[in-house]
């Protein structure tokens, strides 16, 4: 089952993808978000081209109340959902860009070019996540 995942930040969007099977992930693309939404084109002609199963999108959940980027999330989600066929769900994503940023700290990438990564290297551990509960 293929499977692509958004990270959806207020600056920069990452998207990642798995391989047909579901067994591993990928980063695809950065997308800028521009907050004009002119990146919907962007990200709806990632899918079309690869035509997964499923769309992930992170959404952070926090047991102590919302944090203001779930309206953004939500939001876009909404908009996505009007756009494509596939099905969207949305996926814990807690800690995801922290644990990224941490990799890419391990792998001496500079803080620069870090945040390039940052976002696909969460979206990929999305799905990582998503293949795991799979069991």
């Amino acid at each position: 089952m293929g499977v692509l995942a958004i990270d959806f930040g207020l600056k920069r969007i990452g998207i990642a993808g798995s391989d047909e099977m579901g067994i591993a992930s990928h980063p695809l693309k950065m997308v800028i978000n521009d907050s004009k939404d002119n990146y919907f084109n962007e990200i709806v002609g990632i899918i079309e081209e690869r035509q997964p199963e499923l769309v992930l999108v992170g959404l952070p959940i926090k047991n102590d109340g919302r944090l203001s980027i779930q309206d953004d999330i939500e939001i876009f989600t909404k908009k996505l959902k009007k756009l494509i066929t596939v099905e969207v769900k949305y996926w814990n994503e807690n800690f995801t860009s922290k644990e990224a940023d941490e990799i890419l700290i391990r792998m001496n990438v500079s803080r620069r070019k870090r945040k390039n990564f940052q976002d696909m290297l969460a979206a990929c551990l999305i799905i990582d996540s998503y293949i795991r509960s799979r069991g």
